[in-house]
């Protein structure tokens, strides 16, 4: 089949898209917008991710069961790592999905919230926060199961150079925790690498290793800047790791967020969250940074339930105003009020109910006010 070829302009700049597998999904899958950042001014905008733009919790769900049975894994169960902080909750969703076939699949997630005594670091050169690590799996049963994997994947919603993805990959072959993985599996919504980049990501790698590229969208870009787009990151811009994990870390219960995957866990069948009542009027449930895959269950279950729900999570990242960008709301970040998260698109119809997962609940109530100063004065009274 021959290649979609079509051009977009944003505020950044000009790109030229040239998709050479399911092009045809491309308005389905994706939109455009500009980086508040001069090391990259394009960003490719998910529509099904439920990040930028709300979405409704079934679609995603499809979205996470069509990636993973399109993995072809040599044993009976994984170990997944989702990126964060955008992919933390694709990588679960996937997880989840390939453990209805495995008791021992494990879900993990690369952060940038400061753990005790880090497993691995890396860094990743394009974007403003430039470095993650991983905890160490504290559960004895998520070690044992990833000890024994053939099969590793990585999970990031869209691959443009494959540089900090391949950075991981090496990080974590190297583990001697990791000997007996055989094939790593690299898993996105759109994969933007070419032959050669391929070829580039294949060469960091160990030989002995079978490398499969998963997605469903691929292609190349070409990037034209617009040299008046001169972006400048913001000065409350949040660009280091978050230290408020580490309060009273052993004299405490686990937080959401520390049982959701940031040190590791079995992924069990029963995965649906129990909704916290049947909800009477239309409702976005709102995840914040890598607190993702809790609240994404919770929403799922609620439209199960008949609920008009959608779902949507808040980011550290500052993007421009315009292309699908349509309206920005803030908070301040976690453990540091100075600093500010961002939510992109908020739904004008919907009333918000977010989740911090990080015991800050001031958070989750700055997040919702602000949302529901966009509504309309009537609109809890209709939906009271």
């Amino acid at each position: 089949m021959s290649a979609r070829h079509l051009s977009h302009s944003i505020q950044a700049g000009h790109l030229e898209l040239a998709l050479h597998e399911n092009g045809h999904r491309l308005e389905e899958l994706l939109g455009f917008a500009s980086r508040l950042n001069p090391r990259r001014g394009y960003l490719f905008v998910s529509r099904v991710l439920g990040k930028h733009i709300p979405v409704r919790p079934s679609i995603m769900d499809r979205i996470h069961s069509e990636l993973a049975e399109r993995l072809q894994l040599l044993g009976n169960n994984a170990y997944v790592v989702g990126m964060a902080e955008t992919a933390v909750g694709l990588g679960a969703g996937v997880a989840r999905h390939l453990g209805q076939n495995s008791e021992h699949t494990v879900f993990h997630h690369t952060t940038r919230f400061l753990v005790p005594d880090p497993w691995i670091r890396i860094r990743e050169a394009h974007s403003h926060a430039d470095t993650m690590h991983m905890a160490k799996l504290d559960e004895e049963e998520a070690r044992l199961a990833m000890q024994s994997t053939q099969d590793l994947v990585l999970v990031d919603d869209e691959i443009s150079t494959g540089l900090t993805l391949a950075r991981l990959a090496q990080s974590l072959l190297e583990q001697p925790e990791m000997t007996s993985v055989k094939r790593l599996h690299i898993v996105s919504i759109v994969s933007w690498l070419s032959e050669q980049g391929q070829k580039d990501f294949l060469s960091q790698l160990p030989e002995r290793i079978d490398v499969r590229f998963v997605q469903l969208m691929a292609g190349q870009f070409s990037f034209t800047p617009n040299p008046d787009y001169a972006p400048q990151l913001p000065e409350d811009v949040d660009t280091s790791f978050c230290d408020v994990l580490l309060t009273d870390y052993l004299d405490r219960d686990r937080l959401p967020h520390e049982q959701d995957g940031l040190f590791g866990k079995i992924i069990r069948t029963s995965s649906l969250e129990p909704a916290l009542s049947v909800i009477t009027r239309p409702t976005v449930i709102v995840g914040m940074g890598e607190y993702l895959d809790q609240p994404f269950r919770m929403a799922l279950s609620l439209e199960q339930r008949g609920g008009d729900v959608l779902f949507q999570s808040s980011t550290r990242s500052p993007i421009a105003l315009g292309d699908c960008i349509e309206s920005r709301i803030e908070h301040a970040a976690p453990g540091a009020t100075d600093k500010r998260h961002y939510l992109y698109n908020a739904t004008k119809v919907h009333a918000p109910m977010a989740f911090d997962g990080v015991g800050c609940p001031e958070l989750a109530e700055e997040l919702e006010a602000s949302f529901q100063a966009l509504h309309s004065p009537s609109f809890f009274e209709e939906h009271a």
